[in-house]
């Protein structure tokens, strides 16, 4: 855990350009603000979130410098379903790491999650230049907003950074958490579990008190409206990724993301959007700069449609990139009802080729429709019929209906197949089949074998009785 808790730190250390250490001057004031509420008691890998945070606190304060000065304060320990639950169980003081301790160990879970006003109470206790540093495994329980008043606060010249570490939040929407980090100047790191949660608190609190002033930042839309999109960003100079996320919020789209000077690679994936291609591109940043993009995502709406002989017919379509039939970006199913038939797909603005599987004709004959242009917010149309005729192949043995196993072959590949039973329901069997000529072979069960060749045309039925006791024409 260990290897795992260093490379996390350095790898966001190399995006941000900050040391592992401070490396001058009194370390940065660190006001740590901890979740106690009651969800804190849910496990996670078999442990207890609370108890994990309390050893993470501790590993924490054992690689923290003698002399820096920390303040703790929680909310949710004391009372339930009270949104004034918070108090500084640690105030503002040089490291005592016993005490530290001993006072994390006596937080018991009970009650809500008021983050606003704890972040407001943190940064009542914070002095200029003092690192914030949130942990909470959910989102605000008690009506507040915690972006609006650490922007406030910065809007009112009170010098910090904050950081948010969302332990265990899942697929959370986190945008106010986000948007929390990015008003305060700082990052936002989720943590899944433990090890991860260390990782976090390693990375924020040795980071220095001010984070870059150069920037990347990322607008991202869809038919001019904003989209969420989760970005990765490299180094070019080596080291993992630094990850975030825009939301479809204007508290985080535009989503600023703090960058050392240098060279980037960023790959940006937008979430909710079938077959939207992943957008990379490479960017050079130098100190003090924002650089910024705006990623485009629109869509436009395909429709298609399926019938046969006139009359709508079940098929399924699959919608691929241009020459590149390996795996499709959409799938879909018509049926035969008008309620979806034609069927409906939204997909990003772009070229697209189109292929339909017949389901009721034999052998499932494909259409492919080339290649449709998807503009953006706007509907594209594609209809296809497909013909068919019906093949009825009824077996008899003089006026006795015969058991018989029937294939139906085209260019000497297997189309379709059927057995007739000695049962009317069965036999004869019909087939529905694309125009064409076959051969039909029919086999009595237990018994001899004719062959004949049939034309189906399209719109019409042709009939054919085989009798085993008459001699093969």
């Amino acid at each position: 855990m260990k290897l795992r808790v260093l490379m996390s730190t350095c790898a966001v250390a190399v995006a941000l350009g900050g040391p592992l250490r401070a490396d001058a001057g009194t370390p940065a004031p660190l006001v740590l603000v901890l979740d106690a509420s009651g969800s804190m008691w849910g496990q996670v890998k078999g442990e207890a979130k609370i108890v994990g945070a309390r050893r993470v606190v501790g590993e924490l304060a054992a690689g923290l410098e003698d002399a820096r000065p920390i303040a703790l304060v929680a909310y949710g320990h004391r009372r339930e379903a009270d949104c004034a639950d918070i108090e500084t169980v640690a105030p503002l003081a040089p490291l005592d790491r016993p005490a530290l301790q001993r006072t994390v160990d006596r937080l018991n879970p009970k009650g809500k999650t008021p983050i606003t006003a704890a972040v407001e109470h943190a940064l009542g206790l914070a002095p200029p230049g003092a690192t914030v540093v949130v942990v909470t495994d959910g989102l605000e329980t008690c009506g507040g907003d915690p972006c609006a008043t650490v922007r406030a606060a910065r809007q009112r010249g009170a010098e910090f950074v904050l950081h948010v570490v969302g332990l265990d939040v899942g697929a959370e929407d986190v945008s106010s958490l986000e948007c929390a980090a990015q008003a305060g100047g700082g990052l936002y790191l989720p943590a899944a579990d433990s090890g991860e949660l260390a990782a976090a608190l390693e990375t924020v609190v040795t980071l220095p008190p001010a984070l870059p002033t150069s920037a990347l930042v990322i607008e991202a839309r869809r038919n001019g409206e904003l989209q969420d999109v989760s970005v990765t960003i490299e180094p070019l100079s080596g080291g993992r990724a630094l990850g975030a996320r825009t939301y479809a919020r204007p508290e985080t789209n535009p989503r600023t993301i703090p960058l050392a000077a240098g060279g980037y690679r960023v790959k940006a994936r937008a979430v909710g959007i079938d077959g939207a291609p992943e957008q990379t591109f490479e960017i050079a940043i130098a100190e003090g700069d924002r650089v910024e993009r705006m990623l485009d995502y629109s869509t436009g709406e395909l429709t298609i449609g399926a019938t046969r002989n006139g009359a709508l017919s079940d098929v399924t379509w699959q919608v691929f990139a241009p020459g590149d039939r390996r795996r499709p970006v959409a799938t879909g199913r018509t049926y035969r009802a008008p309620t979806s038939n034609p069927d409906r797909t939204t997909l990003p603005a772009g070229d697209y080729e189109v292929v339909l599987h017949a389901l009721e004709i034999g052998g499932r004959p494909t259409a492919d429709l080339g290649r449709v242009h998807v503009a953006a917010d706007t509907p594209a149309a594609l209809r296809h019929d497909f013909a068919s005729g019906e093949l009825v192949i009824g077996v008899v043995r003089g006026g006795t209906l015969v058991d018989a196993t029937v294939v139906v072959r085209a260019d000497r590949a297997s189309v379709d197949a059927g057995r007739t039973y000695r049962s009317a329901t069965s036999n004869p069997l019909r087939f529905t089949l694309a125009p064409g000529v076959y051969e039909v072979e029919v086999g009595e069960i237990g018994g001899g074998k004719r062959r004949l060749a049939v034309t189906v045309e399209a719109g019409r039925t042709v009939e054919r009785t085989v009798d085993f006791d008459q001699p093969t024409p």
